[in-house]
């Protein structure tokens, strides 16, 4: 009887989950810079913070996806 080969170790890495996380971040860090420009709270502080959060996620979301 023949056998089906599994799997390989590793992670697989796909263009999807990349596109995703990138996705993803953009879509944060947009709703970011719009909830701190309503609540007033601009400036530089913002907008790294804002980055932050959004690499923070984009990356969550690339990682979860594999």
């Amino acid at each position: 009887m023949a056998t089906h080969p599994g799997p390989e170790p590793g992670l697989k890495r796909n263009i999807a989950s990349l596109v995703g996380g990138f996705v993803i971040a953009i879509g944060v860090f947009i709703l970011w810079m719009l909830v701190t420009g309503e609540a007033g709270w601009a400036g530089t502080g913002a907008t790294v913070t804002g980055l932050a959060v959004a690499a923070a996620v984009g990356g969550y979301i690339r990682l979860a996806d594999l």
